[in-house]
């Protein structure tokens, strides 16, 4: 890869160009080099262990489909040193691109990010990316939390929050220990500018856009057909709650997906809004009937629990027995903030490169 990469102002949009290539390895060779590099350190390999036939049959069929549903950027540093990075497409036109690992290379590490995002602005065809990085992880939390000064407003945005996994038979527990009048419906596919107002009081509207909220479709039916094309499902589910007046109060969108795309099961979550100023006992009420009705998107889920995302505390849930598993900050971008971002992880790397500062070897 030359030193310096493209500017974005005049980018090839070719892997090659970096000095990267796209889904060349294995998923095998991928995961042997995330065990030597420690980002699958023993802690997560034995979470991971039961599920791991699946993972790899799961990581495989969406090695056939290519770009289309998912993609492993790398790069082989001539000293021995290699980076990856993968993507997979999670809505319409939003990608959830994840796992940055480089091993030796601060270059490899920076050729595969640049690589990315030129790729996506050359083929013009995506709405958003988003990424999911523990705020403990300092370059990540620059990287990803730092970029949305870095672009013009309106196109990025950072939602800290609590990720948990809820036991199913506790989840569908909730519903009986409500004891307010909240009817709970099933949203069917059709736009639901309730849904999306609620959401952008809850996330904003980066959020809105790169969820495919502000369009029709809700269910990813479109999306579910592409990854059927090699045996998988993405498709997604949504409840509401609602008080007497029909006022929207809070909704559980639950995402399913072919188990392990994110190893923290990111691809499978469950994301919980609550509509801002209900009092305690409303919000609760609400929260907890949504979540129990979402339950009926997990039957025949591997792991037997519902995988909770809020940009809300989560401590109760934790208090009744939910594992906590790490809060996650979400980091969305639109596709009118590639060329700024890009710039920006540019120069975020070239100071680490003069400076010669170690480069952790993992994000999320």
């Amino acid at each position: 890869m030359p030193t310096h990469p493209p500017s974005p102002t005049a980018l090839p949009g070719d892997w090659s160009e970096f000095g990267c290539r796209v889904n060349t390895w294995t998923p095998a060779e991928l995961f042997d080099r995330y065990k030597s590099s420690r980002f699958l350190y023993p802690g997560k390999r034995a979470r991971l262990a039961p599920y791991w036939p699946v993972i790899l049959d799961n990581w495989q069929r969406a090695r056939r489909a290519g770009e289309l549903l998912h993609w492993v950027g790398s790069y082989d540093d001539p000293n021995g040193g290699w980076a990856s990075m993968t993507s997979w497409r999670s809505t319409h036109g939003g990608w959830q691109t994840q796992h940055l690992v480089s091993h030796g290379t601060l270059v490899g590490a920076r050729a595969v990010m640049l690589a990315g995002l030129a790729v996506r602005m050359a083929e013009k065809r995506d709405v958003a990316q988003q990424d999911w990085f523990s705020p403990g992880n300092r370059f990540a939390a620059v990287a990803f939390g730092g970029m949305v000064e870095k672009v013009s407003p309106g196109q990025a945005a950072v939602v800290p929050g609590d990720y948990v996994t809820v036991p199913l038979p506790l989840a569908r527990s909730l519903g009986a220990m409500r004891t307010g009048a909240e009817r709970v419906a099933e949203l069917d596919d059709a736009a639901c500018p309730e849904l999306a107002a609620l959401a952008s009081r809850c996330r904003g509207d980066v959020y809105v856009r790169a969820e495919g909220l502000d369009r029709g479709d809700l269910r990813l039916n479109d999306v579910d057909r592409l990854y059927r094309l090699v045996g998988l499902r993405r498709y997604r589910r949504i409840w509401a709650a609602y008080d007497a007046t029909g006022r929207m109060l809070a909704a559980a969108l639950a995402y399913r997906g072919p188990l392990g795309f994110n190893f923290s099961f990111l691809e499978n979550r469950c994301d919980l809004l609550v509509a801002p100023g209900l009092d305690a006992d409303e919000a609760r009420r609400a929260a907890d009937a949504v979540l129990s009705a979402a339950c009926s998107a997990y039957e025949g889920f591997e792991p037997g629990c519902l995988p909770v995302a809020s940009s809300l505390s989560l401590d109760r849930l934790v208090r009744a027995g939910a594992e906590r598993v790490r809060p996650y900050s979400q980091a969305l971008w639109l596709a009118e903030a590639h060329h700024d971002f890009y710039q920006y992880i540019d120069d975020l790397y070239e100071r680490r490169l003069r400076g010669r500062v170690a480069h952790p070897r993992r994000t999320a």
